[in-house]
């Protein structure tokens, strides 16, 4: 899809594209090399088309995600999706707070698997974690996710692209949450899960802080687990999606990511979950408020 794009000069938008490629123009090796091949544009914007198109030819060749990004419309972006899958991230955060939103758990999901991180545990290494993938992939995370983040770790790194499916999904006719999303394309949650939402999440984490309710945080964590991994299906789908809506037969889709096949992970990380220190305090305390409830009773 990448070697297929026009959208490299400014004021050149889908429609024109899509008359290049009526017209035979499919893809940059079809582009006039020189004046004497013709004429696809004009000739002054011919001669900036291969301009970028020799910037964009060098970047893919040597794998530069941040030039190509930059040469594309943001609205384009998604077509880089094919060429650096390999290298993405799948992420979700939780938070809470009314104004000062503060990030409590996150789940990764990439080519090495899944990741969780949760404040008071090890939610410090989340900036590095994030680092070391080039391709951000989030539902809503330009207006949610990274806002909260950024709050937060104010060293919080910089993707060198980042592909939010929430506006993707829109431009394909699905501006649904996320939840009604998966269930649309059949990536329904287990029957615990379904239902739960982002007020359920700040619940859930509350009752771990307050009373150290491991079983909630392992809830919590197992569905924002889910809020991660899902994403690469969808990604997946609605890439191949996209490029069908694009009416190019030819153009090969990429096979869809089974989710079946981490599920196993994601039952070893909630079994991994055990209490800290901390609350153990918390559960220490709570029992001796407890005791001290049970002796006042039998006394009076």
């Amino acid at each position: 899809m990448i070697r297929r794009t026009f959208q490299l000069i400014p004021k050149l938008g889908p429609w024109r594209e899509k008359d290049l490629w009526a017209r035979g123009v499919g893809d940059w090796d079809a582009f006039p090399r020189t004046p004497a091949e013709g004429v696809a544009l004009s000739p002054k914007q011919d001669e900036m088309m291969r301009g970028r198109i020799a910037r964009a030819r060098a970047a893919l060749k040597e794998r530069d995600l941040k030039t190509l990004a930059e040469l594309l419309p943001p609205r384009e972006h998604w077509r880089l999706y094919r060429e650096f899958r390999d290298e993405a991230v799948f992420f979700d955060v939780e938070a809470e707070g009314k104004d000062d939103k503060r990030p409590t758990v996150a789940s990764l999901f990439d080519a090495d698997g899944l990741h969780v991180f949760i404040a008071g545990r090890n939610l410090d290494a989340l900036p590095a974690a994030l680092a070391q993938r080039r391709l951000w992939i989030t539902f809503n995370g330009t207006c949610f996710d990274l806002p909260v983040l950024r709050a937060h770790f104010p060293d919080l790194p910089t993707p060198e692209a980042h592909l939010d499916l929430r506006f993707i999904l829109r431009r394909l006719g699905r501006g649904d949450g996320l939840k009604a999303i998966e269930d649309a394309y059949k990536l329904s949650r287990a029957p615990h899960l379904r239902g739960v939402r982002g007020w359920d999440a700040v619940l859930l984490w509350r009752a771990y802080l307050d009373r150290g309710d491991l079983e909630a945080l392992r809830f919590l964590v197992e569905y924002n687990l889910y809020d991660a991994f899902n994403l690469k299906s969808l990604m997946d789908l609605a890439f191949n999606e996209a490029v069908e809506r694009l009416n190019l037969p030819d153009e090969p889709r990429i096979p869809v990511f089974e989710r079946g096949d981490i599920l196993y992970d994601v039952s070893r990380l909630l079994l991994e979950l055990g209490p800290t220190e901390r609350d153990l305090r918390v559960l220490e305390r709570l029992r001796a408020q407890d005791r001290q409830l049970r002796e006042d009773f039998d006394a009076a």
